[in-house]
């Protein structure tokens, strides 16, 4: 049974001043709880329904998870989606310390003030799938650990480190090791300009772009084309991908 309490902190963790607060997030569904407990994150405490746990008690035994059982009931009371499944849990937050020097990898993306949670978890889940070890987040960019966005990442949230820091100060510690370079309407366009790993990729907010302060760190700026006449500008968690995939491509 779920008590008061319990519902209450997960209610809570809704609200990015509870996470701060508790250094603790939601993770909901059977794909998303399932690659939980595959990672080296923490679990704090799983509450599903007794058919889910069946087939993972041995798991959980082993890494020593506290497991709940509730009822679809009490599951849709806890949940923040519409259509909840089977399970959700509490995780710790890990530890976001900058990378050292030499182990950022050789393709790193910086977001500018992203807004959008949507865009943000595609951003992380692209990430993950080109081998992209680290985002470096604007202090300004929206949390990574909002339930909008872990669920967006699709489990990509526990192989990407996803840390908050002043842009300009990371970019000082990759000088002379990553090229960098940013997304611009007016920049060369991306199939000729002469691009280079290790790269630092800036994405820029969905409707300001790149900020001034990091526009003059900006080394290489380079455009996507478009092929439209109406088209003002592209999702940045879509120029996320098409860059990536032109650095790896020619990397």
């Amino acid at each position: 049974m779920l008590s008061k309490n319990q519902l209450k902190l997960l209610h809570s963790l809704r609200l990015g001043k509870f996470r701060e607060q508790h250094q603790l997030f939601i993770v909901e569904g059977i794909k998303m709880v399932d690659e939980l407990i595959m990672s080296d994150f923490q679990v704090h405490t799983i509450y599903g329904l007794g058919d889910w746990y069946s087939s993972r008690s041995q798991k959980l035994t082993e890494r020593k998870i506290d497991f709940h059982e509730i009822s679809e009931d009490e599951l849709h009371k806890a949940s923040s989606l519409v259509t909840p499944n089977a399970v959700l849990a509490v995780a710790a937050i890990p530890d976001a310390s900058l990378p050292t020097k030499g182990k950022t990898g050789d393709l790193v993306i910086l977001l500018d003030q992203i807004q959008d949670p949507g865009n943000l978890g595609t951003i992380i889940r692209t990430a993950d799938w080109f081998g992209v070890r680290y985002i470096i987040c604007s202090p300004g960019t929206v949390d990574s650990y909002n339930p909008k966005v872990v669920q967006a990442t699709m489990g990509s949230i526990f192989r990407v480190k996803v840390i908050y820091h002043e842009l300009q100060d990371f970019i000082d510690t990759i000088a002379g090791t990553h090229q960098v370079a940013g997304a611009f309407l007016d920049g060369e366009d991306i199939r000729s300009a002469l691009i280079a790993l290790p790269a630092a990729v800036i994405i820029g907010n969905e409707s300001k772009g790149i900020s001034k302060e990091i526009d003059r760190l900006v080394q290489q700026r380079v455009r996507i084309p478009s092929f439209s006449v109406t088209a003002e500008s592209l999702n940045a968690s879509v120029a996320a991908g098409i860059l990536c995939w032109e650095y790896r491509r020619r990397g």
